[in-house]
């Protein structure tokens, strides 16, 4: 007699990559419903001023770079699904902290420090799966694939978002959150657990070497704050609305979606990678430019739109080359990748900070964007 846990397992995907693909959709689904969101939150619900907003989101990139070697260690005694599965109490204790936060600078520092906390195990333990159950000839079409199933998870996240909060408020959307990312890591533990020896070493993180790497990586954390806290405190300006805001989330995923899978394998199997990446850049820096100059709605969803198209056309070369320049140390790599990424995103932060500009992140934007020549 089959119990129930038994005969549900069988409807899960068996091979390993594809129960990658199904946890990162579930958990981007999860996350999308209210990442945008967390930037207006902070500033609309919770009346914290715009600097205090940004200097959450610097100190927990401090937090971020400072667990990332302590994931790292711990991924490699405990498992890299391990890893993965621990960042998920810590988000929700991040998601906690956040909706009873009061407004005090202080106790900003909590929700912040279990943010930082949690990205820096998830990624640590997905980076070092993936690069275990990728193939390498493939490798840029399965990037893409995973990036596809992210898209497709947040397709409607954002315009779902939008609507509780505005329906039923920000506690609502918190629980669906907490639900639905315990359930993302279930995928992952049906299969074997893997490891991944790891020994901290500062001289691994800052090898001369790598600068052209460590260049791009910072590139990559200041396109990451400027599109995850910037640009959408930016259109928030304009547009007024959580709804609105959460369809413009909606419309960048849908947008992208075929297109991350198709200049993958477009990637591997047809073309340079460096040369689409190269192209790529030039007209995604110019979008960015555009960002800098949107006034209206209109303009708002065509630059979404538009941002949406450059970004995917690189991304999976991108991601394909940074999982091929990992080799020898793994881990040691990535827990570089993270740091500089993390150096990037306080940097950008700390940019809008001194100029008093949002508008000033995205135009420094457009040429950090040019490091990806580098890499």
């Amino acid at each position: 007699m089959i119990n129930h846990s038994q005969f549900w397992w069988r409807f899960f995907p068996k091979e390993e990559l594809t129960q990658v693909y199904f946890s990162s959709a579930i958990r981007s689904f999860s996350i999308s419903l209210m990442a945008i969101f967390i930037p207006l939150y902070l500033f609309q619900e919770k009346g914290f001023s715009l600097n205090q907003t940004l200097l959450f989101f610097v100190f927990y990139s401090v937090v971020f770079a400072l667990c990332t070697p302590l994931a790292a260690g711990f991924a490699s005694r405990f498992g890299l699904k391990h890893s993965i599965l621990a960042a998920g109490p810590l988000y929700l204790l991040f998601i906690a902290a956040l909706y009873f936060l009061p407004t005090s600078p202080v106790l900003l520092l909590s929700a912040s420090s279990f943010l930082g906390a949690s990205q820096a195990f998830y990624w640590m333990g997905m980076h070092l799966v993936f690069y275990h159950v990728s193939h390498p000839r493939h490798r840029a079409e399965e990037v893409g694939l995973r990036s596809s199933a992210t898209m497709l998870g947040t397709i409607f996240g954002p315009l779902l978002g939008g609507f509780l909060i505005t329906f039923f408020g920000f506690k609502i959307l918190f629980l669906v959150t907490a639900v639905l990312l315990l359930g993302a890591a279930l995928f992952l533990f049906q299969s074997k657990e893997k490891y991944q020896a790891y020994h901290f070493s500062i001289s691994s993180m800052f090898d001369k070497k790598s600068w052209k790497n460590s260049l791009f990586f910072i590139s990559k954390g200041t396109f990451v704050s400027a599109e995850g806290v910037i640009w959408p405190l930016f259109v928030f300006v304009i547009l007024g609305s959580y709804i609105s805001m959460g369809i413009v989330g909606s419309l960048m995923s849908l947008s992208s979606l075929i297109l991350f899978w198709a200049i993958g394998k477009y990637s591997d199997h047809h073309a340079n990678g460096r040369k689409i990446i190269r192209w790529s850049t030039v007209g995604n820096s110019i979008v960015l430019l555009g960002q800098t100059l949107a006034s209206t709605a209109a303009q708002i969803f065509a630059i979404s739109i538009l941002f949406s198209l450059t970004n995917a056309l690189r991304e999976a070369p991108v991601g394909a080359l940074e999982y091929d320049k990992a080799k020898g140390q793994v881990a040691a790599y990535f827990v570089s990748r993270e740091v500089f990424i993390c150096i990037g995103r306080i940097l950008l932060l700390c940019l809008v900070l001194i100029t008093n500009s949002l508008s000033s992140g995205l135009f420094f934007q457009a040429f950090a964007n040019f490091a990806a020549f580098l890499f």
